[in-house]
């Protein structure tokens, strides 16, 4: 063997040795940054730890030199992909786990795929570490992770330009642009293979972990995870999760007993009109249920009650005299209403597996849902078309 070729032999070894030292490694741009040189290794442990501050297990930590530069040497030797999460703190924040979702674009971490024997490295900048993080690595959902995290970022913004709220008026567009933003968020990973990537979508909808206006897109993200991942313990987590939602389109609403308004109880089923029935969960004090009363449901009321049109109101009021007086006010005595007049306390809510208003789904004379929580111009539109069938 001749010198030139030790010395080459000596510093591929050298250069491997290094790689394999330092499996997760990169730069963070600290200029100007009020954040703590340490990097925090994060294992979510479970898809309901995932993003979620105070929780997950940290299982290393590292400073970052005056150059920026970071390494993880202690990574598990699993040959199975996991996903993991990096983070750094403020300075004063005592807990490493604290992780920010309020603004997309000031979080505090980047989450990423490792499985052993891959190198891969992360770089960012401090004060906006979600999103300018790219991650050079092999590993194609890291890829896919990356695209997630720019697509969430623009659709945010998008949100919050729609969302800007002038007046009580819009609190219900206000709920319309949120939606909008979560659909637009699932839908850009529909055809993601990924458990990990689909499970961050699922988490960035809804960062506290609050489903209840989205079943639908949990019960979506459980039916792809089944046929793409099947064994795998977020996959179950997640189908968990869907199974402890309320109702979605092709559901059947449940005949429950209603408490109505003339004291009488009678079952729901026997109350719902020949072709399409609305049941709207609402109460006295709320503002944009009043709107929707005044504005849509008398409005629809009057033109397609005698073509078989029913209106169902079911009220979270406690007083008797406010309920009865908001009914008035609002011209809403045209049509049925419930209501167990406990508050919040209710038994129908918890049977739905609800708790916000205002709410409503459109059933047919069978008691099938076909949609819910629309409101507004959308509502219109929807029950004109349906009644034109």
């Amino acid at each position: 063997m001749t010198f030139a070729h030790s010395i080459y032999t000596i510093l591929v070894v050298i250069l491997f040795s290094s790689c394999s030292r330092y499996p997760v490694s990169g730069h963070i741009d600290m200029v100007n940054s009020q954040k703590k040189p340490v990097i925090y290794l994060i294992d979510p442990v479970n898809f309901g730890s995932l993003l979620s501050s105070f929780e997950g297990k940290v299982i290393d930590s590292t400073t970052i030199d005056q150059k920026g530069n970071f390494q993880f040497t202690k990574m598990p030797a699993s040959s199975e992909k996991k996903l993991y999460v990096i983070t750094i703190q403020k300075h004063g924040e005592k807990y490493p786990t604290k992780l920010e979702n309020d603004v997309p674009d000031s979080s505090n971490y980047i989450p990423f795929v490792f499985q052993a024997q891959e190198n891969i490295k992360i770089n960012s900048v401090a004060n906006q570490l979600t999103k300018n993080a790219s991650i050079e690595s092999k590993i194609i959902d890291n890829q896919s992770i990356i695209k997630l995290i720019q697509n969430r970022s623009l659709l945010y913004d998008e949100y919050k330009a729609k969302s800007k709220i002038a007046s009580e008026d819009q609190l219900l567009d206000a709920e319309k642009a949120k939606l909008e933003f979560q659909k637009s968020l699932m839908e850009s990973v529909q055809n993601d293979k990924s458990v990990f990537v689909t499970a961050l979508a699922l988490r960035w909808i809804s960062p506290n972990g609050d489903y209840e206006r989205l079943p639908e897109l949990v019960k979506s993200a459980c039916l792809n995870l089944t046929q793409n991942a099947p064994d795998h313990l977020w996959t179950q987590q997640i189908c968990a999760k869907s199974a402890s939602l309320s109702l979605t389109p092709g559901d059947q609403f449940p005949d429950f007993p209603m408490p109505m308004k003339n004291l009488d109880t009678i079952s729901l089923h026997s109350l719902l009109a020949d072709k399409l029935t609305l049941i709207d969960l609402w109460a006295s004090w709320c503002a944009p249920c009043h709107q929707e009363n005044r504005n849509i449901l008398v409005p629809l009321w009057d033109k397609y009650h005698q073509n078989g049109f029913q209106i169902i109101g079911y009220a979270l009021d406690s007083s008797d005299k406010g309920w009865n007086n908001a009914i008035s006010k609002d011209g809403a005595d045209r049509w049925l209403h419930a209501s167990h007049l406990q508050g919040d306390v209710s038994p129908l809510f918890d049977l739905l597996k609800i708790s916000t208003i205002p709410a409503n789904y459109l059933v047919n004379k069978e008691g099938i849902v076909l949609a819910k929580n629309l409101h507004g111009v959308e509502l219109t539109a929807w029950v004109d078309n349906y009644m034109k069938k």
